[in-house]
């Protein structure tokens, strides 16, 4: 179309030339209209067209590769690791501009393998947990297992200079550049799938119904080094590191380590003169296990860890382990399972660096002590051995006054008027409360009622029933008040309710959670069926 700077020029001459000619004028606006017009159209396809051009020049150009800068080369060029091979490459001057490339440093490489572009470094990459510094500067690192090309399961690591060094210890996790030369980045702490629970919630002894023994058991192992710490030092008294507390469910094994650490606390808090914390490190035993190598042990490292990090911090720690022999059990009887023996000899290592009771207080909770592996329960580490047993009369009565107190609107005052009736209920040996015959080896028969089964766990659900009881009365109108024939109700529905026998594979657990040999049982029934069994033999002996 020609130059559209000429073109407006020769339009305006034309004018000038056709003054006094308007009809031709007109047309000429027309014509200088249409023209601008028109090269507005031609200029967007124009840039259009540019834009197509330099897509298909950038589809049509080749990929650059990702490399990390490993440290300085010859003659100026840098040594470059890229799909796990390295290179002494050249850099554009242009990527020079800001300052000489770092070891650690991303690059972008051309197809002649020369770095045109610094990237910044990436937010995600292969995982690993530094073992060790070396005095070079090098760290190694490890995943925790082994791998077909590291069979130590370590590997020795630059460390980008950005990262302070001291701000690295041992054990802590970091994320390396994608061809795992460098450190480029500390991993943020992870965030707990609550296989810790290390909230210290205060628990008093007076919370804990019962278990009078097993209490002032307890309070000796605490109170005596504090109380009486010159004694223990005069005569060289090696002081417990670990308990175990062993017996049926829902006994209050829990509550008592929760007791435990509130009188610790307590007692530490007085001799020292200033207020101390706790931390009550509640450890779900089945949630360590993890099929993946090495994670069991890395969760086990990671719980001791937390409890010298909270001693570091002046707060008193407690590692308490339910179900213990789900993640300590015997070694001789899971020999196909390569977990438990690898566990166990962590926790042993873990103990054993253990000083003593103001350090970490370790206590194992389990319903079969005889399932745990002998390495963790020998002397040195696991030193007490406590049975926490079935709640008797007394011990009853006191776990029903903690869940009704004196405060609660009831029928009878004071609350023990309201227990009396239950406690008779629940220890008589009538034929209401007959639940189960053990046919023993001997030949004789031992019956079990309500009171063989009696736990605190039990006794809760109980009250909680009565309450619920008392509110839906309260709730159609009537007072509110918890009545006796509330508690007896409650406690009759919750015999009646759960007392289904376990499978046959599981009976040997069961009776071992009784208090009673499965060697020396050959038969269990329930009472009904004790009873009909009976009249068939009568029947067939008249017959």
């Amino acid at each position: 179309m020609g130059d559209p700077t000429h073109i407006i020029e020769l339009i305006d001459q034309i004018l000038e030339e056709t003054d006094g000619q308007p009809y031709l004028q007109d047309k000429i606006f027309d014509l200088r209209d249409a023209l601008l017009q028109t090269q507005q159209i031609a200029q967007q396809y124009a840039q259009k067209v540019k834009t197509l051009e330099d897509t298909i020049e950038t589809l049509q150009a080749p990929a650059h590769r990702i490399g990390t800068i490993v440290g300085q080369g010859l003659n100026d060029l840098y040594r470059v690791v890229t799909s796990g091979t390295e290179y002494q490459a050249a850099v554009s001057p242009e990527v020079l501009e800001e300052g000489p490339l770092k070891i650690g440093d991303q690059v972008a490489l051309n197809e002649g393998f020369v770095a045109i572009a610094k990237l910044p470094l990436p937010d995600q990459g292969p995982v690993m947990r530094i073992t060790t510094r070396l005095m070079n500067g090098q760290w190694m690192v490890g995943s925790g297992g082994g791998t077909n090309t590291t069979p130590s399961g370590e590997t020795m690591v630059f460390l980008h200079p950005d990262i302070d060094p001291g701000s690295l210890k041992e054990g802590e996790e970091v994320i390396l550049d994608p061809c795992q030369k460098v450190i480029i980045r500390t991993l943020p702490k992870r965030e707990a799938k609550r296989v810790v629970d290390d909230d210290f919630i205060e628990t008093g002894w007076n919370q804990v119904g019962g278990q009078e023994k097993v209490i002032e058991e307890v309070r000796k192992v605490i109170e005596y080094p504090i109380l009486h710490g010159e004694i223990m030092k005069t005569m060289e008294f090696q002081l417990p590191k670990g308990f175990l507390f062993y017996g049926p469910p829902g006994c209050g094994k829990t509550l008592i380590g929760k007791a435990i650490l509130s009188d610790l606390i307590k007692k530490l808090s007085e001799e020292e003169g200033k207020e101390l914390r706790g931390r009550f490190i509640h450890v779900k035993g089945p949630e360590i296990l993890n099929m993946w190598l090495g994670e069991s042990e890395r969760k086990v490292r990671e719980i001791f860890q937390k409890a010298r990090e909270y001693k570091e911090n002046n707060q008193v720690p407690f590692i308490f382990i339910d179900e213990a022999e789900s993640v300590l059990g015997t070694r001789g009887g899971w020999r196909g399972n390569n977990i438990s023996n690898t566990l166990v000899p962590m926790f042993c290592a873990e103990m054993d660096g253990i000083q003593s009771l103001r350090d970490t207080v370790v206590i194992l909770a389990t319903n079969r002590p005889d399932l745990i592996d002998p390495a963790v329960l020998r002397p040195g580490r696991i030193d007490k051995k406590i049975k926490v047993s079935r709640p008797n009369r007394e011990d009853c009565a006191a776990i029903l006054k903690v869940y009704l107190k004196e405060n609660l609107p009831m029928e009878l005052s004071p609350v023990s008027k309201m227990l009396d009736p239950v406690l008779e209920k629940l220890f008589d040996k009538s034929r209401d409360q007959h639940l189960l015959n053990l046919t023993l080896r001997s030949g004789e028969m031992q019956k079990l009622y309500w009171k063989d089964f009696v736990s605190g766990a039990i006794l809760e659900s109980v009250a909680r029933r009565a309450k619920e009881r008392a509110i839906e009365r309260a709730i159609k109108g009537e007072d509110l008040s918890i009545k006796v024939d509330d508690l007896l109700k409650a406690l009759e529905n919750e015999f009646s309710e759960n007392t289904v026998l376990p499978a046959d594979s599981n009976m040997d657990d069961w009776l071992q959670l009784l208090d009673h040999d499965p060697r020396n049982v050959v038969r269990v029934r329930k009472a009904n069926q004790s009873d009909h069994a009976t009249t068939q033999t009568i029947s067939r002996s008249i017959i």
